[in-house]
This record gives C-alpha cells, sequence and structure tokens, in this order.
C-alpha cells in the first residue's frame, strides 16, 4: 500500500461516547461517528434524528454532556465555534448563519480578513479571491451586495464560497442543495469532488436521498439520537435508507383524490413588480390546489411574497372574493384572510427567541385574548390540540422554537395557519429540508385544507410533489407564466416546460 492511500485511509476524526440531552430529553445517546482523510460521508436521519445535534457539537455551538471528540488521535474540547474553527472544521448551516447587514464580502471574509502591515484591510485581495470563488460556484452578484438583498439561493451559495474560502480540513454541510437549482447542485457536486482530491474531509447532511449515490463515499444514519447503521454503500436502495431512517417500511408516494372545485375565491390581474414578475394572471378557487413551479429565478417567490403583503408597490390588481384590495403588508393579507408559509422559515416565518406557543398562537390572537389579556389556559388548549395533530415533537411548549428541529419548526408555522384557519394559504417551499415521512403527513394536510373549502397556491421546484399535490398547475418563467395545465402532465413534460426556454423569452 503506497503512502498516498495509507494517508487517504486515515482516520482523522473520531467522536467516542457522545451523549447530548436538552431539557432532560436526551438527544444523542452514546453515540460514536468517525471520519477518514479525503471521504465524504452522507449523514442521514429523520427530522429531530440528532444529526445536526451532533455535528454542532463537532463545531463547538454545542457542548456535549459525556463524550469525547479526537483528532488525528488527539482529544479535543471545543469551547466556541472559534476553537472548531481553529482546528480545521468549518460548516455550511442548514439556515443562513450570515450577517444580513454586511456585504457578501465581508460576510465570506469575516474572521478571516486580508490585512497589509499595521492591520489595515487589503481590500484588493479580498476583492481578487472573491471574484474567482463566486466564478468557480456561480454566484452571480456584485461584492458589495447585502446579504439581506440575496435569494435564499444565493445565500446558500454564499454560505458555501466563506467554508470554501477557509481551506478547512473537515467540512460540515448541512442541506447545502436546499434552494439550489439542478445545475447549481451539479457544480456544487464538481467543488466537492474538488476538495476531496485535495484530501478534504465532509459530511454531508441531506433529505435529498437520491444525492448520496451521486456524492458520497458512504453513508451513516441516525435515528432517535443512536447510529443504526454506518458504512453503507451509498448504491443502497432509497427505500431501504428510509426504512432505516424511520426504523419502519414506508408507503410509496400516493395521489390523491382531486374533489370538486368551488367558487373563484382569487383573482389576479396582469401583476407585475419591477424586474422580478410581469402580466401575471390566475384565479384560484374554494377546494383547489394549484401548484406554481418553476426553478430559482423564476419569479415564484417573488410572486408568493407580492400575494401575502410582504413584497409592495407592485402593478396590477388583487381581487378576494370579486373585491379588489390593496397588499401593503402582511397584516393586510391576513385581514383579508390570506395565510403564508414562507420558502426561509427562520428570517421570514419564526420568532426564533420566542416560544414554540407564541408562534403557533401569533396570527390567532383574536381567538385567545380578552380585554387585552392573553387567556393563557385557551392558548394551551389551542396549540396542544393542534400541535398533537402534526405530531411536533417538543418538550414544553414554552421552550425557545429554535431548538426544535427543521422539520418541526416548518410543522409549527402550519400549526399556525390551521389555527387562524385563512381561505387562502400560499405554501412556498414548505418541504424543504423536510424528512420523507414529514412530507408525506404535509401532503396530507394540505388535501385535507382544500378537502375543507381552503384554497391553496403551492410554490415549488419539485415536479413530483406539484403533480402529486395539485388540480391545476402553472410554469413561470423569467418571471412570467409560460404554461397552464388544467389536465396534469407527464413529470418529463412539466420538467421540460420549467426548463426550455422559449425564442420569444431569451
Amino acid at each position: 500500500m503506497d503512502n498516498l492511500t495509507c494517508d487517504q485511509n486515515r482516520i482523522i476524526l473520531s467522536m467516542k461516547g457522545i451523549s447530548k440531552s436538552f431539557l432532560g430529553v436526551k438527544v444523542l445517546d452514546n453515540v460514536d461517528f468517525s471520519l477518514r482523510k479525503g471521504e465524504v460521508i452522507a449523514l442521514l436521519g429523520a427530522n429531530g434524528a440528532g444529526k445536526s445535534t451532533l455535528m454542532k457539537i463537532l463545531c463547538g455551538i454545542y457542548k456535549a454532556d459525556r463524550g469525547q471528540i479526537y483528532l488525528n488521535g488527539n482529544p479535543v474540547k471545543f469551547n466556541a465555534p472559534i476553537d472548531a474553527f481553529r482546528a480545521g472544521i468549518s460548516i455550511v448551516h442548514q439556515e443562513s448563519s450570515l450577517i444580513p447587514t454586511l456585504t457578501v464580502m465581508e460576510a465570506i471574509f469575516l474572521g478571516q480578513e486580508c490585512v497589509r502591515h499595521a492591520g489595515i484591510l487589503n481590500d484588493k485581495s479580498m476583492l481578487s479571491q472573491y471574484r474567482d470563488l463566486s466564478e468557480h460556484l456561480g454566484l452571480d452578484v456584485s461584492p458589495k451586495t447585502k446579504i439581506r438583498d440575496l435569494n435564499p439561493a444565493q445565500r446558500k451559495i454564499a454560505e458555501i464560497i466563506k467554508a470554501v474560502s477557509r481551506k478547512s480540513t473537515i467540512l460540515i454541510m448541512d442541506e447545502p442543495t436546499e434552494s439550489l437549482s439542478k445545475e447549481e447542485t451539479s457544480r456544487l457536486f464538481n467543488i466537492i469532488n474538488d476538495l476531496k482530491q485535495q484530501g478534504m474531509s465532509i459530511v454531508f447532511i441531506t433529505h435529498f436521498l437520491d444525492e448520496v449515490k451521486n456524492i458520497a463515499d458512504s453513508a451513516t444514519v441516525i435515528r432517535d439520537g443512536q447510529i443504526v447503521a454506518e458504512g453503507l454503500s451509498p448504491q443502497v436502495p432509497i427505500k431501504n435508507l428510509v426504512s432505516l431512517m424511520l426504523g419502519r417500511e414506508i408507503v410509496e408516494l400516493q395521489s390523491y383524490n382531486k374533489l370538486q372545485i368551488g367558487s373563484t375565491i382569487l383573482e389576479a390581474n396582469n401583476l407585475g413588480r419591477k424586474k422580478e414578475f410581469t402580466n401575471i394572471s390566475f384565479e384560484a378557487h374554494a377546494g383547489e390546489v394549484i401548484g406554481i413551479i418553476g426553478v430559482v429565478g423564476s419569479g415564484k417567490s417573488e410572486l408568493a411574497r407580492t400575494l401575502f403583503g410582504a413584497s409592495t408597490q407592485h402593478k396590477g390588481t388583487i381581487k378576494i372574493n370579486g373585491k379588489a384590495i390593496q397588499l401593503h403588508t402582511p397584516h393586510d393579507a391576513l385581514k383579508h384572510g390570506i395565510g403564508m408559509v414562507p420558502e426561509d422559515r427562520k428570517t421570514q416565518g419564526l420568532i426564533l427567541n420566542h416560544s414554540i406557543i407564541s408562534n403557533i398562537t401569533i396570527s390567532s390572537l383574536n381567538t385567545i385574548v380578552r380585554w387585552g389579556i392573553i387567556l393563557s389556559k385557551i392558548e394551551k388548549s389551542k396549540a396542544e390540540k393542534v400541535s398533537l395533530q402534526l405530531s411536533i415533537k417538543y418538550v414544553n411548549l414554552k421552550q425557545k422554537i429554535k431548538y426544535l428541529s427543521g422539520g418541526n419548526q416548518q410543522k409549527c408555522i402550519l400549526a399556525r395557519w390551521i389555527l387562524s384557519s385563512p381561505q387562502i394559504l400560499i405554501l412556498d417551499e414548505p418541504t424543504h429540508g423536510i424528512d420523507v415521512a414529514t412530507k408525506e403527513q404535509i401532503y396530507r394536510l394540505i388535501r385535507d385544507l382544500a378537502a375543507n373549502g381552503k384554497s391553496i397556491l403551492y410554490f415549488s421546484d419539485d415536479p413530483k410533489e406539484v403533480l402529486t399535490l395539485s388540480d391545476r398547475i402553472l410554469v413561470m418563467q423569467k418571471g412570467k407564466i409560460k404554461r397552464s395545465f388544467s389536465e396534469l402532465p407527464s413529470e418529463d413534460i412539466l420538467l421540460k416546460e420549467m426548463i426550455e426556454v422559449n425564442n420569444e423569452q431569451q
């Protein structure tokens, strides 16, 4: 065996007997995990299984209650993320950790700025590095653009650029392809392969199980805080991985019975906003699920935000039950019976430092307030009932929602709208970062809401789930409705319509 092969087989990371509890509930139970030099491991598990917690312990964000971390055979202790960073460990978080008020270049080089003598920033050097990295990873924005002005896909790429720029020995990627197009995902995989060839070791956390065979050397499955399988071939069938993740078999994704639709609730006429979208016209009916599909940059998320009053200064008219309305704020939308699950739940859908119960009941305070005082018993009863309905996992309703897994956070936003019961519900990529069992639960909920007369606008870039859920489909491309399907097409035809550009749109 040559020296290179020996080096590649060397274990550089070992986590031994890691245990962690939150509020008395054990999240990790005696977990062992190891990583070799130049290896890509797919770390898989359902929402709340403990994947992110294990990696946050490795990065110094959380402290383990028990256990030891070894780097290159030496015991280490990380009291803060900066300790892990200095030891050569970087992470791309599932949700953006970039500071919104910084420029893209400032955020990427924060903590690793290029400096001249006397501590003066070397902007020229940073700009040169930024241009090389952004071109390599496909981030086509000015270095002076504020993080808050990036869309979710651009923020994700900026996070990846920041991690790659640190030249770490271990890189953790938590749902890195969420919000990325197929082209961006393919480009990311090429980057990962390049980093692997350079000797970097990568932990790749994903709910998109079809990605495992394309990028991983092996897979490890964690369930209920314990490792249940490791060293799995990336070619293991997806249904077998799902069974390991859930501890049971899961039925194939089902089609839902389409119901008789009712009267027109929403009318959008010639909507347009800046360079985001133009000439958008459609109707939505009671009991109907309209799938609005398009790739990243098609304008669908911008349209969703406009329909909820979160993006103003649009052209055209919006009518509810035949009456023209003005939506200047989300509060206006709420008054007219419109609810929304946004694409970015942490920055747009949740108040992270507030409790679970307050996040669930915030849009239905009129039902639990008397004389300006929240009736806590009624609030608790309503929140407990809807949490049980959606199988939300929590210790106490008063715990901060930021400590829940991504899937349970998403369920809390859906619980909010079940309580307030809007007549129109806008769902923008509601299953991003969600495991297969939770997806199926959300699908059933959406069809149940439609069966009860709600009008659902389902924005997604996934042809399979749109075809599963929708009564009708609108395809968006370059800010316009390219095609409308009253009869559902095949998945191939729908995908073709999403990515194929007509001559008049070029």
